[in-house]
C-alpha cells in the first residue's frame, strides 16, 4: 500500500505529501497498488480533487521520465547515427573554407534536434501511454481516511507560527540555549505511519523546496557543533523578512528530523 498525507498548517496552502512525488522512482511504480489518503479530519470536494490532481500530475513527470530511461540507449544510437551522417555528408559533399566547423555545428544541431523529436515522440508513444492510463486509473480508486493523530503536527506548525520572526529565528539557531518547542502529541500515529510521513515529508522538501530542505541541514548541523548560533539567526531573520524562507514549517522540518533519529 502507498500512504499518502496531506498536512493543512492554519497558515498556507495545504502540503499533498505522495511516494509519486520523486519520478526517478517511477520504475517501481505498481499499477495494482492500493492508495490511501491520510489526513487529521474529512476532506473536502477541492482538497480530494487537489489531491488527485496532484497524483495525475506526478504520475505524468514520473511516466516521462521512465520512457525516457527506457528509450535512453536506442535514442542515443540514432542521435549518433545523424550526427556521422550529417557530419561526413557535408564533409564530401561541401567544401568550405574552414574545414569541419561547419560540420560540426550542423552535425550536433541535427543529432540535438534528433535527440529531442525522439524524446517527444516517446512521451506521447503508446508505451508511456498506456502505463501513464494504468496508473492514473489506479490513483482514481484512491481512498480516503482520518487519522486525527495528524493534527498534532498541524498544530505544531501553527505553534510556531505565533512566534514573532526574531524569536522563532533565535530558537531554530539556540541563540542563549533557546529551544523550538516541545513536540508531545496526546496521541501518537502508529510507528509506521509516523516513519512514512517523515519520509514522504522530507523527500517534499528535497525535491520541492530545496532552499528550506538546505537551511534545515545548515541548522541542524550548527545545532549540534554549538556556535555561531548569532551569526545563523541573523541569516534566518534576513531570509524570512525577504520571505525567501519559511520559518515556522522549517522549524517543523528540524523538530522532525531530531525526533526520528
Amino acid at each position: 500500500m502507498k500512504a499518502c498525507f496531506i498536512i493543512r498548517p492554519g497558515k498556507g496552502n495545504p502540503l499533498y505529501l505522495t511516494p509519486f512525488v520523486d519520478p526517478k522512482t517511477a520504475v517501481a511504480w505498481g499499477e495494482d497498488e492500493e492508495i490511501k489518503w491520510h489526513a487529521s479530519t474529512g476532506l473536502t470536494a477541492h482538497e480530494k480533487d487537489d489531491a488527485l490532481f496532484t497524483l495525475y500530475s506526478q504520475i505524468d513527470r514520473g511516466v516521462d521520465r521512465w520512457i525516457q530511461d527506457a528509450r535512453y540507449l536506442p535514442r542515443l544510437l540514432l542521435s549518433a547515427a545523424m550526427f556521422l551522417l550529417i557530419y561526413f555528408f557535408f564533409s564530401l559533399a561541401i567544401r568550405d573554407p574552414i574545414p569541419m566547423v561547419d560540420e560540426l555545428v550542423l552535425a550536433s544541431g541535427a543529432a540535438i534536434g534528433t535527440a529531442i523529436f525522439l524524446s517527444k515522440r516517446d512521451k506521447k508513444g503508446e508505451m508511456a501511454m498506456k502505463r501513464r492510463l494504468e496508473l492514473k486509473q489506479n490513483a482514481s480508486r484512491c481512498d480516503f481516511a482520518i487519522e486525527e493523530s495528524i493534527a498534532y503536527y498541524e498544530e505544531y506548525i501553527d505553534t510556531c507560527a505565533h512566534f514573532d520572526t526574531l524569536e522563532l529565528a533565535d530558537r531554530l539557531a539556540n541563540v542563549d540555549d533557546r529551544q523550538l518547542p516541545q513536540f508531545s502529541p496526546q496521541e501518537e500515529l502508529p510507528v509506521e505511519l509516523e516513519h512514512m510521513l517523515t519520509e514522504l515529508f522530507m523527500q517534499y522538501m528535497r525535491l520541492q523546496r530545496k532552499k528550506l530542505y538546505a537551511m534545515h541541514l545548515r541548522v541542524l548541523e550548527e545545532n549540534q557543533v554549538g556556535k555561531d548560533a548569532d551569526a545563523l539567526g541573523a541569516r534566518l531573520v534576513k531570509l524570512a523578512m525577504r520571505q525567501e524562507l519559511d520559518l515556522p514549517l522549517l522549524a517543523f522540518m528540524v523538530m522532525m528530523s531530531k525526533r526520528n533519529r
